[in-house]
């Protein structure tokens, strides 16, 4: 027995020689100046961030925090091989190790990785207004894994996971509006109601532009023309109420009543 153990520490100590140790100082430095590096990228990345991406740092700290821990894992790995240490069986046990920390933290990968999607695409910013699974709302944060989003209809807080910003889209100023007028209503004469409701649009507050396009199409019972504004798409449920309600108005001025669909029934 004690034949054994002295020829375990035998083989121990003999793998402590001179070149041995000088070959794990070479990789501690390497470490050590690959850490330094690090940092300088770091803070020089951290320097160019404006003033609204200072909520977003602490997602390049992750990144960061996740390369020294390679980094240093590697040094540790390297040091091991050098030192002679049979790895087949950790590299093993730390490969399902891995391979279940990864299936644990997959969606908060994912989150992670269109965090930064989000930060270096510019895909939107804080303040933005967008629109997620036909809901309409304003940026007011994000972090690394959720995108904060409120409501316009009811000013609630919507928390979306960053894995999902395929779904969100970016709102711009444009708003259309398909207007049914008859049949009977010739195209001049529905072209100069049509302006007249343009120019009452365009003084309403908020509305930044308006303009008539034309006819849009051939419906059942009415032709359908398009009325498009511009407004900020904070302000566009109001807006629009506002321009809805100014149409109904103006048609009823001129006496011109919005077609719907009817059933006419004959008897024999």
């Amino acid at each position: 027995m004690e034949s054994v153990m002295f020829k375990a520490l035998e083989d121990v100590s003999g793998r402590f020689t001179a070149l041995n140790l000088m070959k794990c100082g070479i990789v501690l430095i390497l470490m050590i100046l690959l850490l330094v590096a690090v940092s300088i990228i770091q803070n020089q990345l951290k320097k160019k961030l404006v003033v609204e991406d200072v909520k977003r740092r602490h997602v390049y700290r992750t990144v960061f925090r996740v390369i020294r821990v390679l980094l240093i894992i590697g040094a540790g790995i390297v040091i091991l091989q050098i030192l002679g240490v049979n790895l087949s069986g950790l590299i093993t046990v730390f490969g399902v190790i891995l391979v279940l920390f990864v299936l644990a933290i997959k969606d908060s990968f994912q989150d992670i990785m269109s965090g930064l999607t989000i930060m270096t695409d510019k895909y939107f910013s804080v303040s933005d207004a967008v629109e997620f699974n036909g809901q309409e709302g304003i940026v007011i944060a994000f972090t690394a894994r959720t995108t904060k989003i409120e409501l316009l209809a009811d000013r609630s807080v919507l928390a979306v996971a960053n894995r999902n910003i395929s779904q969100i889209r970016k709102l711009n100023h444009l708003v259309d509006i398909d207007l049914p007028l008859p049949y009977e209503l010739n195209r001049q004469e529905a072209y100069t109601v049509l302006e007249g409701i343009c120019d009452e649009i365009r003084e309403i507050s908020g509305v930044e532009s308006c303009e008539l396009k034309g006819t849009q199409d051939f419906g059942e019972s009415a032709v359908i023309y398009k009325i498009r504004f511009f407004c900020e798409p904070h302000d566009r449920p109001d807006i629009r109420r506002d321009v809805i309600r100014t149409i109904q108005d103006e048609l009823e001025k001129t006496g011109i009543s919005i077609p719907y669909r009817q059933l006419d029934i004959h008897e024999k």
